[in-house]
């Protein structure tokens, strides 16, 4: 197997990524996530997207193919460079989920009298 076309084949999965990324991000920008007209977007726009970028890097003379190809990676890192260096976003931080703010929320149980005196005498049962 020629290793030329198999690093292209590797790099052709990374643009696809990217324009998949950059397609997903304009439809939420422009149509928003829910609704009937995003949902068919979705569907239909970000593979039409992957499978016309792709075209056109294949397309393009050889010399040419990793430049054209690198635009949506470059694209990409520059969103990422702009949300954490001027939006002040970290990607490294984890939040909270909902799961953990709901459980830190959460009182302890209390017992009553009664189920301590219950618990004690079973504490007891079990020393001896």
């Amino acid at each position: 197997m020629n290793f030329q076309f198999f690093a292209f084949l590797i790099f052709m999965s990374f643009v696809s990524f990217a324009i998949a990324f950059l397609a997903y991000g304009m439809v939420v920008r422009f149509l928003g996530k829910t609704g009937a007209l995003s949902r068919w977007s979705q569907i239909i726009l970000i593979p039409a997207c992957i499978v016309f970028f792709d075209f056109i890097c294949i397309a393009a003379p050889s010399e040419y193919r990793y430049y054209i190809g690198s635009v949506p990676l470059l694209l990409v890192g520059a969103i990422a460079v702009y949300y954490y260096f001027f939006k002040g976003e970290s990607f490294l931080e984890e939040k909270p989920t909902p799961t953990a703010m709901v459980q830190a929320s959460v009182e302890p149980k209390k017992l009553s009298k009664k189920s301590q005196r219950i618990h004690a005498a079973r504490k007891k049962r079990g020393r001896e």
